[in-house]
């Protein structure tokens, strides 16, 4: 049922809470493919530096965008072993709009996202990925709220 799964992740250790949960459901959906994907927007400033801003952005967002594809390609290494095609994007959109447009665009079968389980004033200041994507997503979307340090038992 589950063939294309996709795995959005941030770096954190908290979105990387879902993997499991993939693991245990690519093992009894017939999944296939899981794709990992990343977003890393362009950074922008306010600051005016005349001469090499060009280059030192352009070079700064070239070393994040290789962090964040060696970190996906790292992720992606556990499930390859276990004989799973994955894929590994990263996008230069905000997250919420890479994950909906990968999604659209690629098959998707299955959203897997965790929420950072923010309220209040930083979730309206912030914003919530999870819940635009779930608004959204042109999929079903499966949400996972991980465990926090301090919810352990």
């Amino acid at each position: 049922m589950y063939r294309h799964i996709l795995v959005p992740l941030d770096g954190s250790e908290l979105a990387e809470q879902v993997l499991p949960h993939v693991h245990a459901l690519a093992a009894n959906e017939g999944t296939t493919k899981i794709t990992l994907l990343r977003a890393v927007p362009p950074i922008f400033t306010t600051s005016v530096d005349y001469s090499g801003m060009l280059a030192t952005t352009t070079e700064a967002i070239t070393q994040m965008e290789q962090e964040a594809l060696d970190y996906l390609k790292h992720i992606a290494k556990q499930f390859q072993s276990e004989g799973y095609e994955v894929h590994t994007e990263i996008s230069a959109l905000p997250p919420a709009e890479a994950i909906i447009e990968y999604a659209e665009n690629h098959n998707v079968d299955l959203i897997v996202i965790a929420t950072h389980g923010r309220s209040g004033l930083s979730r309206w200041v912030f914003g919530s990925v999870t819940q635009k994507v779930v608004q959204v997503a042109p999929t079903p979307v499966l949400v996972i709220r991980p465990r926090h340090d301090h919810d352990k038992s």
